[in-house]
Order: structure tokens, then C-alpha cells, then sequence
């Protein structure tokens, strides 16, 4: 849960434009946790939540 809170954390400042850019390292990475189903250390697919709450919180559209 920390991993993935700093991460949004990161994500909103950056999409906000308080900060520039920003590179997360954190562990666990969350790349082998799927929809529903926790995989290896990975409990939530970070990328994945940070993108789907920007587009609900802050209307973006695209994410790369």
C-alpha cells in the first residue's frame, strides 16, 4: 500500500504541474499483479491504478 500510495502521490503532483517530472523506485513494483489477482510480491499493479485514477480525477485522456 506504501508503494502504491507514493507512487499516486508522484503521479498527482506531477499531472498537477507542482513538479516537474519524477521517476518512482519502489518496491514492489506491482508489474505482476493482475486485475484481480496478486502475483509473486505483487499485490496492486501501481502503473495501472495511478493511470485509471487520472483519468477519473483529472480527465486525462492519453497516458503513455
Amino acid at each position: 500500500r506504501m508503494a502504491v500510495g507514493c507512487l499516486l502521490e508522484l503521479t498527482f503532483k506531477v499531472a498537477a504541474g507542482e513538479i516537474k517530472n519524477g521517476f518512482a523506485i519502489i518496491r514492489p513494483p506491482g508489474h505482476h499483479a493482475e486485475e484481480s489477482t496478486a502475483m509473486g510480491f505483487c499485490f496492486f499493479n501501481s502503473v495501472a491504478i495511478s493511470a485509471k485514477l487520472l483519468q477519473q480525477k483529472l480527465s486525462v485522456g492519453r497516458i503513455l
